[in-house]
């Protein structure tokens, strides 16, 4: 897959958001469910023997006559998993739909290592073949990242749903994020679905579309080839087949969509017609995948 080394400028000022507390272990810029030394005061409670009688609030004692103890937020880091399809049909459409799936990795992980939140990048691939991957905590991972994206070709048919089982055995984590056509077989997009639900606090799907399957040539006497199993389709085109093909394409979208909203799962598009850094920039930060690196809330 190929990645334009120029994504990255101007993201800078952005960072993953993260609505929800983390559950991030080591110490980190994000709001964790934990209470300890941080900042911000979070709550109170009774002093017991051994506590720190530096967190002793004194004012409160000198106004109720109650020793407490002073609770702040304990701020951890983020872990986030993003996950490629790489099956055949991700290598259609120009821009490919792969290389602009792996140009929204990139930025994503880029985005999170600058935070030094904890990243890692997998990409799915077909049946009988090891998924590459890469991961890191700062910076100076993402070489490898991009070269694990790079590595990768799609082909076959991928193994999302046996991915993400894979990955639930390696934990729970804060954000997951695939990013696929999703071009496969009811029973295994539901499947895939609820595996991405079940993985994290704030699973996302981003859904890639190329320009050929928004507005396909429908002429007649042209042929559609599947791009998994080779069979040959021909079209019967014209103006009727284009009102047909559109109402299909939005139906199918809706499906999805309602699928992700049932799961608790945010859908986001990812047109190939629109490119990654400007929707990185633009509209996950108006769904709230990303969010301004400086000011607001954690």
């Amino acid at each position: 897959m190929r990645i334009d080394r120029s994504i990255f400028a101007g993201l800078d000022a952005l960072r993953l958001a993260a609505p929800l507390p983390t559950s991030g272990g080591r110490p980190g810029d994000r709001r964790s469910r934990a209470r300890g030394r941080g900042v911000e005061l979070a709550d109170f409670r009774p002093y017991t023997p051994g506590d720190d009688l530096r967190l002793v609030d004194w004012n409160v004692f000198a106004r109720l006559e109650q020793v407490l103890v002073r609770l702040f937020h304990e701020d951890r880091d983020l872990s986030l998993l993003v996950v490629v399809d790489a099956s055949a049909s991700m290598a259609f459409g120009s821009p490919r739909k792969a290389d602009h799936a792996a140009e929204l990795a990139a930025c994503l992980a880029f985005l999170a290592l600058r935070a030094r939140d904890r990243v890692r990048v997998v990409v799915a691939g077909r049946r009988g073949t090891a998924s590459a991957s890469a991961k890191g905590e700062h910076t100076g991972a993402l070489p490898l990242i991009v070269a694990a994206l790079e590595r990768a070709e799609p082909d076959g048919v991928a193994e999302l749903a046996t991915t993400l089982a894979a990955e639930a055995e390696r934990g729970r984590v804060d954000q997951a994020i695939v990013l696929s056509d999703l071009l496969v077989e009811p029973d295994e997009r539901t499947t895939i679905l609820r595996r991405l639900a079940r993985i994290a606090a704030r699973p996302v799907l981003m859904h890639v579309l190329g320009d050929g399957e928004l507005a396909p040539d429908l002429a007649d006497g042209a042929v559609a080839i599947d791009a998994e199993s080779g069979e040959e389709l021909p079209i019967k085109g014209g103006r009727a087949a284009a009102r047909a093909y559109a109402a299909e394409l939005a139906r199918w979208q809706a499906e999805v969509e309602a699928a992700c909203r049932e799961l608790g799962i945010l859908y986001a598009p990812a047109f190939t017609t629109v490119p990654a850094r400007a929707l990185v920039g633009d509209d996950l930060r108006r769904r709230q995948v990303v969010q301004a690196a400086r000011g607001g809330g954690r």
